[in-house]
């Protein structure tokens, strides 16, 4: 089966953050049993990364020149600022997420079709929901290609997010009017959107089941589960700590839920973690803003920020567990799968844990965002029988619930519409 993936992200292998290795993964293994072809939107700075990407993912990719805030030249960002706020009035006329109108003009909408329909794919996935509009646009080609009496493709978004669900949560939290009814209007648009994108695709993949309710209790139709995943193959277990004691966190910092946590991390957890052992220290691995890693890594000489690391597998083996303490976001958390397959011993939030393990599994802990998450840490340090215990089970969820191989079968049964 020929299968094309439209994602805005190229998947490279410094991609650096969850969802692009997500997409990465999938495409690899989709790959092993499908002719897939990968569209993807090229920035500024990644020319020259579609054949190696093309190499490492077993597929072809395609790629539609995309300014984004890597432009150099005074042009370009001119032009970037241009598309940006034409973004910003469209959203606000059409009542829909600058965040989506921002990926689609009509010259980016005729590149997508024309390279979507190049491929002649029987079907096409479209990834996460800012490629919604695109979406739209792939609809219309192929609603014009059945009624020609041509092959038609069936469409599907995979949604890595309801993206109304952060937002509606950052409104719960915050104590400003002002910023409090800012982020429910972008809720209320996002909960737009995500009905009328259901209504242009075949089906709509939720990585979790409150996702699928959520899509269903906008108004959306067509929801089906099925998570995101990881290469166990790739991914070992590597957990065998040795040497002075370390705690991990791994993320991108571009990413401001990411941000929150590691200010969590350094701020209130870290504190009283480090007064019971002066031998401990903190790892925050992932690239981001240099000012704010400097400033996190300042706090506390025993705080190192290496920046990107392309290979986990030491920072896995070495560190004594994974501390996520993730109060943000939606849809499944790449990293807490990652670390899971490790076989690294994890304590994170209930957020952190959606989609994927619950207290019942005895796979990772869970503490809330507070003074409980110092001290679940504490307690998982001090009981190595125990995380080594967890860890293992973590790997055997990992292995039968989201591995690339399992989702691939399912992936399939809805490509063929079974």
């Amino acid at each position: 089966m020929r299968v094309t993936l439209l994602t805005p992200y190229l998947p490279h292998e410094a991609i650096g953050h969850g969802g692009g290795v997500a997409v990465r993964g999938m495409a690899r293994a989709l790959a092993r049993r499908h002719e897939v072809t990968l569209v993807a939107l090229e920035r500024p700075g990644e020319a020259g990364l579609a054949a190696p990407t093309a190499a490492l993912l077993g597929c072809r990719v395609t790629t539609v020149p995309f300014l984004d805030a890597g432009a150099a030249s005074p042009g370009d960002r001119l032009r970037l600022a241009a598309s940006r706020l034409g973004a910003g009035l469209r959203g606000l006329r059409r009542g829909r997420p600058y965040y989506v109108e921002k990926y689609r003009t009509a010259a980016l909408a005729a590149a997508i079709v024309d390279a979507v329909a190049a491929s002649a794919p029987d079907a096409v996935q479209c990834e996460y929901l800012q490629t919604a509009l695109l979406l739209q646009d792939l609809a219309r080609w192929r609603d014009r290609e059945a009624a020609a009496g041509r092959p038609a493709p069936r469409l599907f978004l995979s949604s890595h997010e309801m993206g109304s669900l952060p937002r509606a949560r950052r409104a719960a939290l915050t104590r400003n009017p002002l910023r409090k009814w800012l982020l429910q209007y972008q809720a209320a648009a996002w909960r737009r959107l995500q009905a009328d994108a259901s209504r242009w695709a075949d089906a709509v993949f939720c990585v979790t089941d409150q996702d699928r309710d959520l899509l269903a209790a906008c108004g959306g139709r067509g929801g089906v589960t099925i998570p995101l995943g990881v290469d166990t193959d790739a991914t070992r277990a590597v957990w065998r700590p040795d040497g002075p004691p370390k705690l991990l966190f791994v993320g991108s910092f571009g990413h401001a839920p990411n941000r929150s946590a590691a200010e969590f991390l350094v701020d209130k957890v870290w504190p009283r973690i480090a007064q019971c052992d002066r031998n401990m220290s903190l790892v925050l691995a992932g690239g981001g803003p240099g000012p704010f890693l400097a400033a996190l890594a300042a706090r506390d000489p025993r705080i190192s920020v290496p920046g990107f690391v392309r290979d986990l597998d030491a920072l896995y083996r070495d560190c004594r567990l994974v501390a996520a303490p993730l109060t943000e976001g939606g849809g499944i958390k790449i990293k807490i799968l990652e670390a899971m397959a490790a076989g690294i011993p994890v304590v994170t939030t209930p957020i952190g844990a959606e989609g994927i393990a619950g207290e019942q599994d005895r796979a990772l802990w869970l503490a809330a965002p507070d003074d409980d998450f110092a001290r679940t840490i504490r307690a998982a340090l001090a009981d190595p029988a125990e995380a080594a215990a967890r860890a293992m089970r973590a790997r055997r969820l990992i292995e039968e619930r989201f591995s690339w191989a399992a989702i691939v079968d399912r992936l399939t049964a809805q490509y063929e519409g079974r």
